[in-house]
């Protein structure tokens, strides 16, 4: 994924635009609760979380730990991957 790469090479202003290209075409095609659009959520806010954005970060995990609880339930490893990375956007501020 586009977006990763440039997230792992520190290039987070261009990471952000293309998890928020991938985001506008899931949610077109998917909807706003599907998990491929809590993936994008995810992405997003692991990516404002290493620029320090750590509020708007919590607040894109939380989107996307909203939309796992609803169609994965509250004891899968994906909504557990949720709450920690809740945690840490929390131990950043």
């Amino acid at each position: 994924n586009i977006g990763s790469v440039l997230d792992d090479q520190g290039k987070y202003e261009e990471a952000t635009k293309m998890h928020k290209k991938a985001l506008k075409i899931r949610l077109d095609r998917l909807g706003n609760r599907h998990e491929h659009v809590a993936w994008s959520y995810e992405n997003i806010g692991s990516v404002l979380y290493c620029q320090g954005k750590y509020k708007e970060a919590m607040k894109m995990h939380d989107k996307a730990l909203e939309i796992r609880l609803e169609k994965l339930g509250n004891r899968h490893l994906k909504v557990a991957l949720s709450y920690y990375n809740m945690g840490c956007a929390l131990d950043g501020q």
